[in-house]
């Protein structure tokens, strides 16, 4: 069809003429702005690889990732963590979270975390786990070696944990959650550790405005309101954490 038309007459070319073509078959090489152009997966911001085992973090840019990947800083044996965030390809924000792409490459540049983006097409007829499929393969094209392990943020919704095991448990990877059932109280004093401020970047519900921070002080307010989940499991609300207002050191709390 069209598209292998396309992308075949792109590999003739030979090279990436860097205008981010949606069929681009060399991962979008020579893109200067990749988190505004790119229409396949591409790495937004790649660090050297430490040649350890690769764990792929999807991360939205909001707290529960961050938490998740401060957990990943204290395990014994350590990896080369990846950040995955998938993006609208048309608005380039990531879904619920109202984030802009350029946020969270701004989170992995100031961490030094590599990342990995994957713009989403409207309409595209491509399923959701096709396109992280893509992008596994991408990384795994680019370091030579398989991923072990693909690590979720996931607190305790069943249905959410379930759905990713049947829908990418059959892709052969480890599925790893590292704060699946973590009480909230240690959570709070993780994130209060980190001293990165988490701020609201979108909200279902009155008593969260957007652009607050997230404090204990408005985790105890919706706690004891008893309407709306203390971290916004339920999509009540998502934030962006601002890692780049810290040292790399404290934020990832080595």
């Amino acid at each position: 069809g069209y598209r292998v038309f396309t992308e075949l007459a792109h590999k003739d070319r030979g090279w990436c003429c860097g205008a981010g073509c949606r069929h681009c078959p060399f991962n979008h090489a020579n893109v200067k702005d990749k988190a505004g152009k790119i229409k396949q997966p591409a790495f937004l911001y790649q660090r050297e690889d430490s040649g350890k085992p690769i764990k792929v973090l999807f991360n939205s840019g909001g707290k529960d990732s961050f938490l998740t990947l401060r957990a990943l800083e204290r395990q014994p044996q350590k990896s080369e963590v990846i950040f995955l965030t998938t993006f609208d390809a048309t608005n380039r924000t990531i879904a619920h979270q109202n984030v802009p792409i350029h946020d969270v490459q701004r989170q992995a540049e100031h961490l030094q975390i590599t990342l990995l983006g994957i713009p989403l097409h409207r309409g595209s007829g491509e399923t959701y786990v096709s396109r992280i499929l893509k992008g596994l393969e991408v990384i795994e094209a680019t370091y030579g070696r398989s991923v072990d392990t693909l690590v979720f943020g996931d607190l305790h919704l069943d249905h959410i944990r379930s759905w990713r095991e049947d829908q990418l448990g059959s892709l052969g990877y480890k599925r790893e959650y590292p704060l699946w059932r973590v009480p909230y109280q240690e959570l709070i004093q993780d994130l209060e550790a980190s001293r990165v401020p988490c701020i609201v970047s979108a909200s279902t519900v009155d008593s969260v405005q957007v652009g607050t921070l997230f404090s204990r002080d408005l985790y105890d307010s919706l706690v004891s309101g008893g309407k709306v989940d203390g971290f916004g499991e339920n999509g009540e609300f998502h934030s962006l954490a601002h890692v780049w207002e810290v040292d790399r050191d404290v934020a990832l709390g080595r």
